[in-house]
């Protein structure tokens, strides 16, 4: 029988800031970005993101944790971001909490019809079902929407893991 989570973390890693929503149910309880303050090393780096990724299980307590994979690249900072990946997987492992991953192709053609849709109309169809968010669209800045975007991608997660629980079961990445 298919367990179906309510408690969801969503989270769009990032270096320098992260995507956080956190849902139960149907209901978006957090949207936020968390800012990871950059160390004096890559190490420490994925030390702050750590820190950041065990302070919101401690603080939600989710079923299950949903992040949007990383791309490979040959950079130091694609590089780190995948780190990080690995990091939240190995975090969720150790917490015994449920895991799900989904390219952001997917998660664009599940909240847009769209698997190469913008930034902005994912954020515009996500504030379509959370009005609450459409504060966050049109920022009197261009480097606040890029800032925002990183929340609406999270809620984005966390709309599809929901739906994908409802009709999947949920398969912990290894």
């Amino acid at each position: 029988m298919q367990k179906k989570y309510s408690k969801i973390l969503a989270i769009d890693p990032g270096i320098k800031q992260m995507g956080i929503a956190f849902l139960d149910k149907e209901k978006l309880l957090y949207h936020g970005v968390k800012n990871i303050k950059k160390g004096k090393s890559p190490h420490a780096t994925i030390k702050e993101g750590r820190k950041t990724i065990l302070r919101l299980i401690n603080d939600f307590r989710p079923e299950v944790i949903v992040i949007e994979k990383t791309f490979f690249s040959q950079n130091r900072n694609a590089s780190l971001l995948n780190v990080l990946e690995d990091e939240i997987k190995s975090i969720a492992r150790r917490k015994k909490v449920n895991l799900m991953s989904f390219a952001p192709s997917t998660v664009k053609k599940f909240i847009c019809g769209d698997g190469h849709a913008g930034k902005e109309e994912v954020a515009k169809a996500v504030a379509v079902k959370y009005p609450e968010l459409k504060v966050y669209l049109n920022q009197d800045r261009e480097w606040k929407e890029r800032y925002h975007q990183n929340m609406f991608d999270a809620v984005a997660l966390g709309i599809m893991a929901l739906e994908y629980g409802k009709t999947r079961n949920f398969n912990k990445i290894k």
